[in-house]
């Protein structure tokens, strides 16, 4: 599994819920409502393995689908971390 770091810029609807934007690989912000459980401290969200990597950028299939109505998005790869696997 791999997390996408995010930044969180609102509250959502319920008190359980942010809205976070993730940087696009262009330098857009998409956001999406997402629960606050699933943020680390470390300002990422989980999004499972990259569908494809090219020059740099990864696609990745996001949890929630963001405002825009998009669940897929180019990410710059560096925004992408592996998730440390418990023991």
């Amino acid at each position: 599994m791999y997390r996408v770091k995010v930044r969180t810029v609102g509250v959502g609807q319920h008190p359980s819920e942010a809205v976070v934007s993730v940087t696009t690989a262009d330098g857009k912000q998409e956001e999406l409502i997402v629960d606050r459980r699933s943020l680390e401290d470390r300002g990422s969200l989980r999004v499972g393995y990259p569908i494809r990597r090219d020059s740099g950028r990864a696609l990745i299939e996001l949890p929630r689908e963001t405002m825009r109505g998009n669940w897929r998005i180019w990410i710059k790869e560096s925004d992408l971390d592996p998730e440390e696997r418990a023991a």
